[in-house]
């Protein structure tokens, strides 16, 4: 898997939509931006590394409407989302904070497997009927 170089405002949309619970970086980036430049090649390996998640490349210049939605005023910026909802961000050069995060969120060393991904942490509770009983449950979904 690689970068995905997103071409306008449209496609970032659609990106996000089919990444479901997917961890989904986004690289905001210009091609005038040195320290964009100097990361660029760090952020390309990435994928590799993390294979559950997505990484895509935003151009502010050519995207400029998502760039101000997304309320990005300096480069790089990198946020991160998951179901459509933007959850973090990253401001600046720094591959080792970037790739902290992306392992914070990823949740690298949970689960049977290490590296999987399992999104959020789901509570479901039941009411019982003609009962003032209430059960809890916590339940632990593996994504695929």
């Amino acid at each position: 898997m690689s970068v995905r170089v997103i071409n306008d405002d449209a496609h970032f949309q659609s990106e996000l939509s089919s990444a479901g619970i997917r961890l989904v970086v986004v690289d905001f980036t210009a091609s005038w931006c040195g320290p964009c430049q100097r990361i660029a090649p760090h952020f390309e390996i990435l994928p590799t590394k993390y294979p559950k998640a997505i990484f895509l490349k935003v151009d502010v210049d050519k995207c400029q409407d998502t760039a101000a939605s997304q309320g990005v005023s300096a480069m790089p910026t990198f946020i991160f989302y998951r179901n459509r909802t933007k959850i973090d961000r990253v401001q600046g050069a720094d591959i080792m904070v970037l790739e902290n995060k992306i392992q914070e969120l990823i949740g690298s060393s949970g689960g049977d497997e290490a590296g999987e991904d399992y999104g959020q942490g789901l509570v479901c509770t039941l009411n019982c009927k003609n009962s003032e009983h209430v059960l809890e449950y916590n339940f632990r979904f593996r994504w695929s």
